[in-house]
């Protein structure tokens, strides 16, 4: 689902004698589509120069209660109603990750005790995605000292640093407080991430 980290696609113009069709959908207009996930903007210095600071921001928001329970009914409901719950209170709604966890147990890949009990390790099912973050960060002092104060007080005093790791995907803000984005993550920087 997120496995693409960008992507740029050419949309071809119609020929010359359809050009009136054309100017009637805004769509039709553009002459291409850019789009990248979240994680490209802990890879950009000087977000000035960046091919991602053009046209508009969407934001994909976490999946809700209801999302998830629908996405566990389409996957023929391998999590109970708790273990669903345990699912949102681990991954807090994270798209990409529910749809993992959810795809790994219904393809019996493993159990649901499992998944719970090896959420956090290399070798689990979060294994790849959370490796790949720890390694975005390598190198970037500033980064792993923001990620680091987050964790340890809930708070992020350069907001340059904070929307860099929010762009990233990996905190965002609840009224003044600065939190990882879900338990996964907390939990796995916690052990992982050193300063």
């Amino acid at each position: 689902m997120f496995a693409v980290s960008f992507a740029i696609i050419v949309v071809l113009r119609p020929p010359l004698f359809a050009e009136n069709v054309v100017s009637k959908s805004p769509c039709l207009r553009f002459k291409a589509f850019m789009f990248a996930v979240r994680y490209t903007y802990q890879l950009i210095d000087n977000l000035n120069q960046s091919p991602f600071n053009v046209g508009v921001v969407i934001e994909l928001e976490d999946l809700t209660t209801e999302q998830v329970a629908d996405l566990n009914r389409r996957h023929g409901s391998p999590l109970n109603f708790n273990e669903e719950r345990q699912l949102i209170a681990l991954l807090g709604g994270h798209p990409y990750l529910v749809r993992l966890a959810l795809y790994s147990v219904a393809s019996q890949r493993l159990s649901s005790s499992e998944l719970f009990a090896n959420a956090t390790a290399d070798n689990g099912p979060f294994g790849n995605h959370l490796r790949n973050h720890l390694f975005r960060l390598h190198n970037k002092t500033e980064l792993v000292q923001g990620m680091l104060q987050v964790m340890r007080q809930n708070t992020c005093e350069d907001e340059r640093v904070f929307f860099r790791l929010r762009g990233a995907g990996l905190v965002h803000r609840q009224g003044r407080l600065v939190m990882p984005r879900c338990q996964l993550y907390g939990e796995y920087f916690r052990e992982n991430l050193r300063g």
